[in-house]
């Protein structure tokens, strides 16, 4: 089957939490991935990941997307197409959960290890166990298939199987299982309702090329602004693409909701026609101001945009982030990205707010090294390779 990434969205996350004590400190990936055990400490509010190609960066961000929102199934199906772009996705463990463990089947289990700035503590841990709606009744077509491929069916459990998790947050502990029925993903929860209502909330976003906002929610935020009296400041960020630009409107044509730029000339259009880094900057604008006391994901800020509109770009979504205590989790690859975030950062007085996390591979593994603001700043002034 092929799932449709404009349909699987940003798959946003709520969970219930106090202000400002949502951020994440230090986070354990094991058996994840390319991770066999990354430990990432001295997170914080606006933190960059940086190293060479394959070295897990945008693994370190589906790894809180999942830790974050791993109630819901489409999840799975999310992660799966942003490593596949639009392609075709096969409704099976294999295609869709075995990519999620170290060296695709080599362990039975992973587990994601948080510490928030409350220093709440939690442990999501997920397994592989027998499904037992593994039958011809229930998934036909999927069985059929692999059986078709000539694996013997006294084995078939190694190639069907269901996904078992349990999280533990606090005093909390909620567990529950998904299994494949045909081409879905069916989620039963364990535990009772109240363990499920009395754990804490926090929104995750994550912003990724192929993950596209549809135009509704888009043209929600924008009408949202615009009645708040917030439109200058969007205004004022999509001037610095395109300096034409004299206002921005909703408008509903066949019940459907469009965000529509007015140029200078009276020219009216659909955002979505305008340039890409137009469109990415206001998503990712609106993703953090959508999100208070939030986390936003973003995987190679620097794609779309001209090096010439970084000090903006960054100022903007800095300031937006501290200000809303929304904690920006960001890959890059691009030094002008490092050290444009310092000169940022330092000019806001929030160097402090600022670290960079270096993560290097080698034949015994993969580990995260820390850096502050004062110590990327120094290391940029030094001309070091930090990338």
């Amino acid at each position: 089957r092929r799932y449709d990434i404009l349909k699987i969205e940003n798959l946003f996350v709520f969970m219930r939490g106090e202000v400002g004590e949502q951020m994440i400190k230090t986070l354990r990936i094991q058996n994840f991935r390319c991770f066999q055990d990354l430990l990432v400490k001295d997170l914080s509010p606006i933190t960059l990941f940086g190293g060479r190609n394959n070295s897990g960066k945008s693994a370190i961000l589906e790894a809180v997307f999942l830790n974050f929102g791993y109630r819901n199934p489409n999840i799975f199906f999310a992660l799966a197409a942003g490593r596949n772009g639009n392609g075709n996705l096969q409704a099976t463990p294999e295609r869709i959960w075995d990519p999620l463990f170290f060296d695709f089947n080599q362990t039975n289990s992973f587990s994601f290890s948080v510490i928030r700035e409350n220093n709440v503590k939690s442990l999501l841990t997920m397994k592989k166990v027998a499904d037992e709606n593994t039958s011809l009744d229930i998934n036909a077509g999927t069985v059929t298939g692999i059986l078709k491929q000539g694996y013997d069916p006294q084995f078939l459990d190694r190639h069907f199987y269901a996904l078992q998790y349990t999280n533990s947050i606090g005093k909390h502990k909620v567990q529950g299982r998904f299994s494949f029925e045909n081409t879905q993903i069916r989620h039963v929860s364990v535990s009772s309702k109240k363990n499920i209502e009395d754990l804490p909330f926090v929104k995750v976003s994550f912003y990724k090329n192929v993950y596209v906002v549809d135009n509704a929610t888009i043209a929600e935020w924008v009408s949202k602004f615009i009645l708040d009296g917030k439109k200058e400041m969007l205004l004022d960020v999509l001037r610095v693409f395109d300096s034409r630009i004299l206002d921005i409107t909703t408008i509903v044509e066949n019940n459907l909701p469009y965000v529509y730029i007015i140029l200078t000339d009276n020219v009216k259009m659909p955002i979505t026609y305008m340039d890409d880094g137009i469109n990415k900057m206001l998503q990712l604008l609106l993703l953090v101001l959508t999100s208070p006391n939030g986390i936003v994901l973003l995987d190679e800020i620097e794609n779309g945009f001209h090096y010439s509109v970084y000090p903006k770009v960054l100022k903007t979504l800095y300031e937006a982030a501290l200000k809303m205590k929304c904690q920006l989790l960001i890959t890059t690859h691009n030094l002008d990205i490092l050290r444009q975030s310092a000169l940022t950062m330092k000019e806001l007085g929030q160097l402090s707010s600022l670290c960079y996390e270096r993560i290097s591979a080698s034949p015994k593994g993969r580990k995260a090294y820390a850096f502050s603001g004062d110590d990327l700043e120094a290391a940029l002034d030094a001309e070091l390779e930090v990338r």
